[in-house]
């Protein structure tokens, strides 16, 4: 199983500040499916004049391996 998810959402400038936490899981049947999902939703994004960006999380339970993005990069391992 391909899980995604939102754990944290905050300011695309300073993504140690997140004063905007959410949180989602999504499910996904591709592994490239979820990596595409994972890099456009964390991109940086403009909301009512606040940039913002997500850590996304693409988690395979197949091969226990976790990968995450912030602002549009992967920063797995």
């Amino acid at each position: 199983m391909i899980i995604g998810a939102i754990t944290e959402i905050g300011p695309a400038a300073n993504p140690a500040h997140t004063d905007k936490n959410g949180a989602a899981m999504l499910h996904f049947y591709t592994e490239t499916d979820a990596e595409n999902w994972a890099l456009m939703q964390s991109r940086n994004t403009i909301v009512e004049g606040y940039a913002i960006a997500c850590l996304c999380t693409v988690i395979n339970t197949d091969t226990n391996i976790k990968r995450w993005w912030y602002n549009g990069t992967e920063y797995t391992g």
